[in-house]
């Protein structure tokens, strides 16, 4: 066992300086109780310790990978997709300050590990059946299969030319190595498809352009929007003792400074 989770932490490009702690918690690492839940990711949700998550992600990476292999997909696929696990393994260091190691986002490994998730270039694809209806997405009853869009923080920019590779990607991608799932659609779900961005930005923005892919159906209020324009710990309470920067930051300023909210969005893309 440690011999894999070691492994995946070198694979993964985990933070060389965590190593020694890593090695040292293996010590207390107990995989039998943690495989004999009946649900071991929501188990492990519950846990204060949440490096016991992050060893047992990095466990998991194996069978991820040989089940991927078997598939017939390609290494590099497999590979950039588990790089999520580092991704929010190293969230968690910075929001706990580099006081603690460890994976928080443990239930977002878990649909990793299953195998419903895969990077495809920019983005990542989530197989997934719906438990709503939205009619005005052509989705009339609950069960549908659709492809669920999620654009990983990489730090980079969303390239409008990135995204079109990645939807493209998908389409052979899902094609070829899951023919069964026939899925109905694209759907997504976030602050990028917030309509307000339209008068924000630039209508030749990368923003904009990856908002108008999709036909937005329904949008809810939401702060997540404003935390990742502005900084994780920011609030409407506290927004306005910002100090805007950037175009996008200057504009939702003075947007909210004039009582805008910012929105979340519900969108598809017909097949």
């Amino acid at each position: 066992m440690k011999e894999t989770v070691l492994k995946w932490f070198d694979i993964l490009d985990f933070p060389t300086e965590w190593k020694d702690k890593v090695i040292e918690a293996m010590k207390d690492f107990d995989l039998a109780e943690i495989e004999n839940q009946n649900t071991p990711y929501a188990w492990l949700l519950e846990q204060e310790n949440k490096m016991t998550g992050m060893l047992y992600a990095l466990y998991k990476c194996e069978d991820f990978f040989n089940q991927g292999i078997k598939k017939g997909i390609p290494e590099e696929i497999l590979v950039a997709t588990l790089q999520e696990i580092r991704r929010h393994s190293q969230n968690y260091n910075r929001a706990t300050k580099g006081e603690k190691i460890g994976l928080r986002q443990i239930k977002w490994a878990e649909v990793i590990l299953s195998g419903r998730l895969y990077c495809l270039g920019r983005l990542e694809f989530e197989m997934k059946i719906t438990q709503k209806t939205w009619e005005n997405g052509g989705i009339t009853t609950p069960g549908a299969k659709v492809l669920s869009v999620h654009i990983p923080r990489t730090g980079g920019p969303l390239l409008d030319a990135e995204a079109e590779e990645s939807f493209k990607m998908s389409k052979v991608f899902f094609k070829k190595y899951f023919p069964d799932f026939d899925y109905k659609c694209y759907f997504c779900h976030s602050w990028l498809l917030d309509p307000t961005l339209r008068k924000l930005l630039k209508p030749d923005s990368n923003i904009v352009k990856f908002l108008d892919r999709f036909d937005i159906t329904e949008t809810n209020e939401s702060e997540s929007g404003l935390r990742i324009i502005f900084g994780g710990d920011t609030t409407y309470e506290n927004v306005l003792e910002k100090t805007p920067q950037t175009g996008l930051q200057k504009s939702a300023y003075e947007y909210i400074k004039n009582g805008g909210k910012l929105l979340e969005g519900f969108g598809f893309i017909e097949k």
